[in-house]
């Protein structure tokens, strides 16, 4: 099976050809995932999980990359939603 890297797609965000392969692509569906999450599932996403007795399950956005990249993904799931209600 031969896999092409050349795969494009048309841009929720832009209206324009983008490649699925690119760094833009894996923004805007991450974006896109967020926006399907519930209010808990975004937190968990964001802020992570502890148990009971507060120890860390999972660190989440926040924790692994960083607040700066958890407000970047949260700009980006904005503007896609903005994007999505100028088309209605």
């Amino acid at each position: 099976m031969t896999y092409s890297r050349e795969t494009t797609t048309i841009s929720e965000l832009t209206g324009e050809a983008i490649s699925t392969w690119s760094e833009e692509w894996r923004i805007e569906t991450e974006a896109r995932t967020v926006l399907k999450m519930s209010k808990q599932e975004r937190d968990v996403f964001f802020n992570g999980r502890k148990d009971e007795n507060g120890k860390t399950i999972d660190r989440g956005v926040v924790g692994i990359r960083g607040p700066q990249a958890a407000e970047a993904i949260l700009e980006t799931a904005r503007r896609l939603q903005e994007a999505r209600d100028a088309k209605r």
